[in-house]
């Protein structure tokens, strides 16, 4: 019964693996991104802690503590520095991305995609690229000063990371 029943699982995989002759394969389809789009819409949504950490600021200033002005200043900074890399260069958003997540498997089922990524070096010329960008934006629910500003990034090559550190971004 037990050499029956791996013969079985052993046929049945081997019809799932081998493709017929006759069969067309399903084409794969990768949902790309600009990067820069995103970090502009999750720059202006509620997701970005930039004005609570502004009203902690303030608070820490009105009760006169130094230390905690330094500490938020310098997270101001680096939250800054990392917008910037996001916003004009081609960096990871992921981290950005985690706070709508749970919302990816339904982008990439609207658009019809197996995939999500950010770039890609190689595409062979059997998989679909579809620009997954403007479902990702809506995510983050950007209003018309947002909107604005993605679409003038549309068309505008990302800087390249060596000269925006040069710039001291």
């Amino acid at each position: 019964m037990r050499a029956t029943a791996v013969a079985l699982l052993v046929i049945v995989a081997a019809a799932i693996v081998v493709p017929t002759g006759g069969a067309e394969q399903a084409k794969l389809r990768v949902g790309v991104y600009d990067n820069r789009a995103v970090t502009v819409a999750y720059a202006h949504s509620e997701f970005n802690p930039v004005d609570e950490k502004m009203k902690e600021h303030a608070q820490a200033e009105a009760q006169g503590d130094t230390d905690r002005m330094k500490e938020l200043e310098a997270w101001g900074e680096r939250h800054q520095h990392e917008l910037h890399l996001k916003g004009f260069c081609h960096a990871p958003v992921d981290d950005l991305l985690a706070y709508v997540e749970d919302r990816l498997p339904e982008v990439a089922r609207r658009a019809g995609v197996d995939v999500i990524a950010r770039a890609w070096d190689y595409v062979a010329e059997d998989v679909d690229v579809v620009d997954v960008t403007m479902e990702l934006v809506a995510l983050f629910d950007p209003g018309e000063e947002a909107l604005r500003t993605i679409e003038q990034i549309e068309g505008v090559e990302a800087v390249p990371l060596a000269d925006i550190e040069r710039h001291g971004h």
